[in-house]
């Protein structure tokens, strides 16, 4: 091991792990194992001491260490990954651990390299060995996901592993004579939704015992009986949808029309694709089950339609999760989304007030029934796009009942909601470009432009009681251009704005590349209105999202600074609003949560600082009121450059165009 590999192990990585009860007895520190062969580990951990004869055959955990400077992505981060995972296999551990000492740390899966997530969260810190030995007992070839306290309904089932299905299911359709589009997305999510309804009606029976369910059709589907199962399938929708049924005004009345099985479908289809399915447990999905469903049978055409209204998952869910960080207190509340397409943002924050309330104990009927009933909103003008909200929020865990089909700039309907000062947290993703709707312009304050994204900015902020938060998707238009200084600076006076976070160009890939950033802000108590906030805007630019930064959208392993984001967003803004009054202690404290790019950030070519606070001072009218966290973070400067210097470049420029032109003439 390198010198300064070891001292920053003796000096910085040993001493945290004895502040989790990990003593040096339990450590043994590049060193081989029975079974690692000639290949040392940097850290090994044990449930025996050193001087027990079974230290090795209780090792729990592999750390590989690299010195402080090192990375994630660099060079020397990938080789120890490399390492970790090869001694870690042949230790039979299903992880590894890399670390730069200091800053970094990182579980992997042992099998597929994927990050290991703790109770719904990246792991990012060291942990006591009793967390170390449920990340060893739990991580297998088809979970990364653990749980020390969460509830184990909120264990995800495996999006790459639903994604081979969906591949499964399209030879079957193929077989059947079903084409790309809706004959092959209805059944799949009819079959979904029916497999749903039975998981949910076992946890708690609300249809009359005489349907019949899912489980109900094991043994005709895996034992082969005579019985038709698309016979006892269409009996069953009939039961619970059917309009001559006494059963059909029960709590899944709202999806009859998202029920349909093609004809071409028969009996023999119909035992292949429920053994497909029969495998997962939908309750609570961990991702978005229709957008992978429509991503992997849309045609081209729909997809692009699609991607109109379609926010990627790890998106909505970081817009979430940062929105309600501190929702730890289960309360009677609201939150809504008035743009809401396909329901990602809903659904997302279901899932994270469901992980929030459980890490804390305080998850029980009643707190469900609120969550079911009171504190989720959704609308959308298109009807379709309200039925598959309606369909993401039941697939989650309910929450269904108050998602309306509404234009939400045209006036306010209070029959349903839609109202000033009605909901404590607004999240959206709202529509982008010029606006041809029928909402009068002279009702806004905010501008006098029809544009879709400014309208909907406004709106939402005047749906949003006083000291309510928003996080909003908006474009760099909004931002920066020199014509809307005036909104911007009406933004100022109605709300303060936490954090601005600049998302890659490629977020909404292959939809769209426009640039895009997520604006935290909190509208301002009635009697603040109008005074600039005296707190500075924390930004972050967000290179990297854990996929890759091309159309194809593959996920990537070293490149994911969502850990990051989430790690620094509470403490950065808690800062900022904590020491208002003391300005020396936020300066002292503030270099925890900024920092300039690292070696391996500027070897793909970025530059500036990573993220850091802008100052309120530095945002006036001599830039526009300018929000860019680019113009901020990572200004462009310009070099003066002498008249030889210019002489040289343009001979520069010249000697090129003489090769090519000599390449063209031979």
């Amino acid at each position: 091991m390198k010198k300064e590999e070891t001292n920053d192990i003796v000096q910085y990585l040993i001493p945290q792990l004895n502040k989790l009860g990990i003593l040096k007895e339990y450590i043994k520190v590049d060193v081989t194992t029975d079974k690692s062969g000639k290949k040392r580990g940097d850290i090994w951990i044990s449930t025996k001491k050193q001087n027990d004869n079974n230290f090795d055959k209780n090792i729990i955990a592999l750390i590989e260490a690299k010195h402080r400077n090192t990375n994630i992505g660099d060079m020397d981060w990938r080789d120890a990954m490399a390492q970790g995972k090869e001694k870690a296999q042949r230790q039979n551990l299903c992880y590894y651990i890399v670390t730069n000492c200091s800053t970094e740390i990182r579980y992997y899966n042992g099998h597929n390299d994927e990050e290991i997530m703790l109770d719904g969260s990246v792991l990012v810190k060291n942990v006591p060995i009793e967390v170390l030995i449920k990340i060893q007992t739990q991580v297998s070839p088809d979970n990364s996901y653990v749980i020390h306290r969460a509830s184990k309904k909120t264990r995800p089932i495996s999006e790459n592993k639903f994604r081979a299905t969906l591949k499964n299911l399209a030879d079957i359709y193929r077989s059947a004579g079903l084409k790309k589009g809706d004959d092959r997305i209805d059944p799949t999510i009819s079959f979904v939704v029916l497999k749903y309804i039975s998981e949910k009606e076992l946890v708690s029976r609300s249809l009359d015992p005489v349907i019949k369910l899912w489980d109900s059709f094991k043994k005709i589907a895996f034992q082969k009986e005579t019985i038709d199962l698309k016979v006892e399938f269409d009996k069953m929708v009939d039961l619970i949808w059917g309009k001559k049924s006494s059963y059909r005004d029960n709590i899944y009345k709202d999806f009859a029309n998202l029920i349909n099985f093609p004809n071409k479908l028969n009996k023999e289809h119909f035992d292949k694709i429920f053994k497909e399915l029969d495998q997962y447990h939908f309750y609570r999905a961990n991702f978005d089950l229709f957008g992978a469903i429509y991503e992997e049978f849309a045609s081209q055409t729909k997809k692009k339609e699609f991607g109109e209204f379609y926010t990627r998952r790890h998106i909505t869910a970081l817009a979430a999760k940062l929105l309600l960080r501190n929702e730890i207190n289960p309360r009677d509340f609201r939150i809504c989304d008035p743009a809401c397409g396909t329901g990602g943002f809903l659904t997302e924050a279901y899932k994270a007030l469901i992980t929030n309330y459980s890490l804390h104990g305080r998850l029980n009927n009643q707190v469900n029934k609120i969550l079911q009933e009171k504190t989720f909103w959704g609308f959308d003008n298109d009807e379709k796009s309200v039925a598959r909200t309606k369909l993401n929020m039941f697939l989650v865990g309910d929450g269904h009942i108050n998602i309306h089909e509404n234009d939400s700039l045209i006036g306010w309907k209070k029959e349903i909601q839609w109202d000033i000062e009605q909901f404590d947290y607004i999240l959206t993703n709202p529509p982008m470009g010029k606006y041809d709707g029928e909402a009068n312009i002279e009702f806004f304050a905010y501008t006098n432009e029809r544009r879709y994204e400014l309208l909907f900015i406004e709106k939402a902020i005047d749906a949003l009681k006083f000291g309510g938060e928003i996080a909003i998707i908006v474009n760099d238009g909004a931002l920066e251009a020199p014509s809307r200084e005036n909104f911007r600076k009406k933004l100022f006076d109605n709300c303060n704005i936490f954090s601005i976070i600049s998302l890659t160009k490629f977020a909404f890939a292959p939809y769209t590349k426009e640039k895009t950033y997520i604006m935290f802000m909190q509208k301002k108590q009635q009697e603040e209105r109008g005074n600039l906030q005296n707190f500075p805007i924390w930004h972050y630019i967000l290179d990297y999202d854990g996929f890759a930064n091309s159309d194809k959208r593959f996920r990537t392993i070293y490149h994911n600074d969502l850990p990051e984001l989430h790690d620094k967003f509470d403490g950065a803004i808690s800062l900022a609003q904590k020491y208002i009054d003391n300005k020396s202690e936020f300066y002292k404290k503030r270099k925890y949560f900024e920092r300039s790019t690292n070696e391996s950030e500027k070897e793909e070519g970025l530059w500036g600082r990573k993220y850091g606070y802008v100052e309120i001072s530095e945002i006036n009218e001599h830039n526009f009121y300018n929000l860019l966290s680019e113009f901020y973070l990572r200004p462009i400067t310009c070099k003066e450059i002498t008249p030889k210097e210019f002489d040289e470049i343009l001979e520069g420029i010249f000697e090129e165009y003489r090769k090519f032109d000599k390449m063209l003439n031979k």
